[in-house]
């Protein structure tokens, strides 16, 4: 199983709620590569920020193109 750090490359804005740049979350997966277009990807994603800085950002917000990632 591969973990992939994401980083977020910009501030995200959603209903007040807000992602700056640079936060980061580590994310498993059984995979080469981390598809953001898996709803259980998009999930957990979504859970690793809410449990490391308490924002529950809407997971639509979030694309490939405002994450850095990185296989660790």
């Amino acid at each position: 199983m591969a973990v992939f750090k994401l980083t977020t490359k910009r501030l995200l804005l959603s209903g007040g709620k807000r992602l700056e740049a640079g936060m980061t979350a580590e994310v498993p997966f059984n995979g080469n590569t981390l598809p953001f277009s898996n709803s259980t990807v998009k999930a957990e994603i979504q859970r690793q920020f809410k449990m490391k800085y308490n924002v529950d950002f809407p997971v639509c917000f979030m694309n490939g193109h405002d994450l850095n990632v990185e296989k660790l």
